[in-house]
């Protein structure tokens, strides 16, 4: 139950990150950019090996967070 509760977490603060990156108006940043890849990565990463239902990640990650 611990894994379940911290894989909800985390899936959490990355999309609250992924959010604040794309609301606020950003050039070309090359860190940023590396930034919201490391993100996406991240999630569909958890996407592929658990049950994307249960985690909230029932979508296609790079379609709402283009890369």
């Amino acid at each position: 139950m611990k894994e379940r509760m911290l894989i909800r977490y985390l899936v959490a603060v990355l999309l609250e990150r992924l959010e604040d990156l794309y609301d606020e108006a950003l050039g070309p940043d090359q860190f940023i950019c590396g930034e919201r890849t490391a993100y996406v990565e991240c999630l569909e990463i958890i996407q592929a090996g658990l049950d994307a239902e249960e985690y909230g990640l029932n979508f296609h990650i790079e379609r709402r967070y283009p890369v």
